[in-house]
């Protein structure tokens, strides 16, 4: 692929992200003010429909602190949305499950976002509707196994597993930019009294 095949791409990529993130966004934002939740409650709450976290794994996923979690988890056991239980084997550890109420609100969250892609892709004729499905699975795959996949046609790219980041890791201030490995950003958590 040239430079400007390249560039291109990306600048299609670019758009394609931006738009569908301010999509979802305006549509996450209304639904979370509409259930009088916080962004970082509902995406506690998305994390958890797949399956029960302990709370370590909860705020690692978060990126937050121990106190930070307690205090979300307080809300959202107030809310009826969350249930705390004892992990089977150790009385000590805490896990973290969705309660059926819980479970609705999330179901909710995906419904209308399925409805707004749908809403989307329905100003496409069928035939590019077909094509974008098809390249969206596409790309679904390809992300999903991202970590030991080559790119077809001379173009590899590999990721080096052992040089990203798993954990929050404070900032270092002795870095040098371009040295290191880059993670994601420590999201920080605004703390809300009731």
């Amino acid at each position: 692929m040239s430079e400007a095949e390249r560039e291109a791409v990306g600048m299609i990529l670019d758009r394609f992200i931006e738009g569908l993130f301010r999509l979802m966004l305006d549509h996450h934002r209304t639904q979370v003010v509409e259930m009088d939740l916080t962004v970082v409650q509902a995406q506690t709450l998305t994390l958890l429909r797949g399956a029960p976290f302990s709370t370590t794994r909860l705020a690692t996923s978060l990126g937050i602190s121990a106190p930070a979690m307690t205090q979300l988890t307080d809300r959202l056991v107030r809310k009826r949305l969350i249930e705390r239980r004892s992990a089977d084997g150790d009385r000590r550890a805490v896990m973290i499950a969705l309660t059926e109420q819980g479970k609705r609100v999330v179901d909710r969250f995906r419904k209308r976002r399925s409805e707004v892609f749908a809403e989307a892709l329905s100003r496409l004729n069928d035939l590019d509707r077909a094509e974008v499905i098809d390249a969206l699975s596409k790309v679904v795959d390809a992300l999903e196994g991202h970590d030991d996949k080559v790119l077809p046609a001379g173009d590899s790219i590999r990721i080096d597993q052992s040089k990203t980041r798993t954990a929050v890791q404070p900032a270092e201030a002795s870095k040098k930019v371009g040295q290191g490995a880059v993670g994601p950003p420590v999201r920080r958590m605004r703390i809300e009294w009731d």
